[in-house]
């Protein structure tokens, strides 16, 4: 195992002298050069079900949009994310889990997938299909529109969970949706709100109204400069009426 934040002359000269038949990386975040690629075959392990969502963060992706879900073992060559396949095991979100919690499942299936395509070194195949982008997700990208449908919103303050974090405007303020679910509440449906207003429900939720007409239970939330909280507590400390920009 050699550990190094860039290959640079003195890693690949380690590289090659290794002897070793080929050499395995794991979210390493750079393209690996040409010059290292010519000298072995290499082995990246991709949060995603390739060809979706090559890039960044193909786990985050994939939550947010519910598709490609699962892991790849493939063959590294000059493009993103575009070598052959060596081994694929498609895989589930469980209930609420988040990106950060669902890295750490992913990650010890993806280490036995690795481990079996190691021993069992099968052939190398194309890969086939529709392929789609996990650029970055950014803090501004992690800004939520109440404009969209509650579930998608649901999916998305998940995936942007530990990092960089969903937020929203309050009163001129920055806070942090730490985390948010579904709701089963009989709801006071027959209340014209307007997107982003947050209320209480019937069943004592705090709740955000959100596009097509649907509704988000609200749970843990981080206002600016401060500790993260249940959205209850937050609620009662707040003066009238409530809403997200």
């Amino acid at each position: 195992m050699h550990k190094t934040n860039k290959i640079d002359e003195e890693a690949l000269n380690a590289i090659r002298q290794s002897n070793a038949d080929k050499a395995v990386i794991v979210a390493y975040g750079a393209m690996i050069p040409q010059a290292a690629l010519s000298a072995l075959p290499w082995w990246n392990l991709h949060f995603s079900v390739l060809p979706e969502w090559r890039g960044a963060t193909p786990l985050q992706h994939s939550m947010m949009h519910d598709t490609g879900i699962g892991i790849s073992v493939f063959e590294l060559d000059s493009g993103l994310d575009t070598g052959p396949l060596i081994s694929q095991l498609p895989l589930s979100f469980l209930e609420n889990e988040t990106a950060g919690e669902a890295l750490i499942r992913f990650a010890e299936n993806g280490s036995n997938l690795l481990i079996r395509a190691l021993e069992e070194n099968p052939e190398p195949m194309i890969q086939k299909g529709s392929s789609s982008l996990a650029p970055k997700i950014t803090r501004l990208d992690a800004k939520i529109n109440f404009e969209e449908n509650a579930a998608d919103l649901i999916r998305f303050i998940r995936a942007a969970n530990p990092e960089p974090m969903a937020w929203a405007i309050q009163n001129g303020e920055p806070i942090r949706i730490i985390f948010a679910s579904a709701t089963t509440s009989s709801l006071d449906s027959g209340k014209l709100r307007g997107v982003g207003e947050i209320y209480k429900s019937d069943d004592n939720e705090i709740m955000v109204q959100c596009g097509d007409k649907s509704s988000l239970r609200l749970e843990l939330v981080q206002p600016a400069g401060k500790r993260e909280t249940v959205a209850t507590d937050w609620w009662n400390g707040l003066k009238g009426t409530a809403k997200f920009d």
